[in-house]
């Protein structure tokens, strides 16, 4: 029992060093620790936003509540009039109110917990399908490289705001999926994978074997058309979900280009080779000693993505094409702002807090990210990590 108690210290004490060194390394950095704080902050409120925002509507806590529905904004510290308002327990508005009398204040702190919704399910959804794309053809080569990378160059070829408002407006509300379908396609992607790694197809072959794979689902969707369903699901989605859906399939290619360009880096070295030689099968050499040292620069570049996606994400709202009417999103508090930006010449600032206060939740919390981002490649990053 002792012997084992020794054996588990001595497993643990190397976890337990670097653990220091990467909170010594944190404290060295003056902008690391400013971001930390930052999303820190965030989460808190996050976490706690039922008891410093208490909803009206228990059902429906990202409903932002009107306080009627006049026109003209208030300005923080006005008191609150509706009597079914006053009795949930809201006397003031703490930051004022915008246009049709939407509490800012409310809309912010619930606000927090769609951005944390939006930027971290969107990345989580866009890394792993990178991750899965990168990994096989940046391992594998040949056909399965150029057919993935041709498919994402496709991608990358339209403009990531322009496609995913596409997207959005182009998805159903009611999206029915044929999984006998999904199977075969699925299959026929494995099929190609194995021919393709099977005969060690290069050159023209290999763009001839992709060919026709993709002719082969082509058909296939065709023929699925003319036929009755094998199993049909539904799948009810509102806008917020259709954003979420849309940011994740304009997302993944930019992870998938590098986890690929990573692994092409990584997967001659001497460590691969001897893993190879004793017979680990491609998946454990990919899992267990190609990605856990080339997928440093996609960690980055996720933290980095997650500020990036609640913007694009508030932009939808702006347009009108995001989050629905009433719900606590930061895009959607500037959205209702817009025309009170500028209140005349006698008091062009009158309406201030009505886009200042939202776009300081959004400056920040996009903030923090970016930091904490940098603070990730100086602590993550192994060619860094010593220096």
């Amino acid at each position: 029992m002792r012997y084992r108690l020794r054996e588990f210290k001595a497993g643990i004490r190397p976890t337990l060093d670097e653990l220091k060194f990467t909170l010594k390394k944190i404290r060295k950095s003056p902008l690391s620790i400013v971001g930390t704080v930052i999303v820190a902050f965030y989460i808190t409120i996050a976490v706690f936003a039922p008891v410093l925002a208490p909803p009206t509507d228990p059902r429906n806590p990202y409903s932002i509540f009107h306080d009627g529905y006049g026109p003209t904004p208030r300005p923080p510290g006005s008191p609150v009039n509706d009597p079914f308002i006053l009795s949930t327990g809201w006397t003031v508005h703490f930051l004022g109110t915008v246009e049709g009398q939407l509490d800012i204040y409310y809309g912010c702190i619930w606000g927090t917990r769609t951005a944390f919704r939006i930027g971290v399910i969107v990345v989580a959804i866009a890394l792993t399908i990178g991750l899965l794309t990168g990994s096989l053809a940046g391992y594998y080569g040949g056909t399965i490289d150029e057919f993935l990378m041709r498919f994402t160059d496709i991608v990358l070829a339209f403009p990531g705001l322009i496609l995913a408002m596409a997207l959005v407006i182009a998805l159903p509300r009611t999206w029915p999926i044929d999984l006998g379908f999904l199977g075969l396609a699925i299959m026929i992607f494995f099929v190609l994978v194995f021919l393709g790694r099977f005969l060690k197809l290069q050159g023209i072959w290999t763009f001839m074997l992709g060919l026709l794979g993709l002719a082969t689902v082509v058909l296939s969707y065709v023929w699925a058309l003319g036929t009755p369903p094998i199993y049909i699901i539904k799948l009810g989605l509102t806008n917020l979900d259709k954003v979420l859906i849309a940011l994740a399939l304009v997302g993944w290619p930019g992870y998938t280009r590098v986890i690929r360009g990573e692994i092409l880096r990584v997967r001659n070295e001497d460590y691969v080779e001897a893993a190879k030689a004793v017979g680990c099968s491609d998946f454990r050499v990919i899992t267990k000693h190609i990605l856990p040292n080339a997928i440093y620069s996609v960690v980055i570049m996720a933290s980095l993505d997650i500020g990036a996606i609640v913007l694009t994400a508030a932009a939808l709202s702006f347009l009108g094409i995001g989050a629905p009417v009433g719900y606590a999103d930061w895009g959607q508090m500037i959205s209702f702002a817009r025309n009170w930006i500028w209140a005349g010449i006698e008091n062009p600032w009158q309406y201030w807090y009505t886009f200042t206060i939202p776009g300081v939740f959004i400056f920040t919390f996009v903030l923090g990210w970016n930091l904490l981002g940098d603070a990730f490649r100086d602590i993550l990053d192994p060619t860094l990590r010593r220096r």
